[in-house]
């Protein structure tokens, strides 16, 4: 694996965590879910950023809200040249009232595939 070539920082979740750095394959991935958690609009001068994923908490658990969500995953992994989308499941979890997207990804400058588990509550 290459050695440092990300570098950042996150306050989210520190009970578990010791500092604020993440670096890497770690960092990309927080700042991917920084995008998707973004709901459309919310970012200054940037008006098509975002995703309409946060905004879709109690919508029904149908194809038409599936379709949404795999829509806009694809384009943020689109967006993002430093992930390659190999793969993305969305699947309906009617009995927990959710949907849950499964993103195979490729992180092209550590070449490292993993995946992104992505759960968003519906109705």
């Amino acid at each position: 694996m290459a050695g440092l070539i990300y570098k950042g920082f996150s306050t989210h979740d520190l009970e578990n965590r010791k500092n604020f750095s993440l670096s890497n394959v770690e960092l990309v991935k927080k700042d991917l879910l920084n995008h998707i958690y973004t709901i459309r609009g919310e970012r200054v001068m940037m008006p098509a950023f975002g995703t309409r994923i946060p905004t879709l908490a109690f919508e029904p658990n149908d194809e038409q809200t599936r379709r949404i969500i795999e829509s806009d995953l694809t384009e943020v992994f689109e967006y993002d040249p430093r992930v390659r989308l190999m793969d993305l499941q969305v699947r309906s979890l009617p009995d927990n009232n959710a949907i849950i997207a499964l993103a195979d990804l490729l992180y092209l400058e550590f070449n490292v595939r993993d995946v992104l588990r992505i759960e968003v509550p519906t109705q």
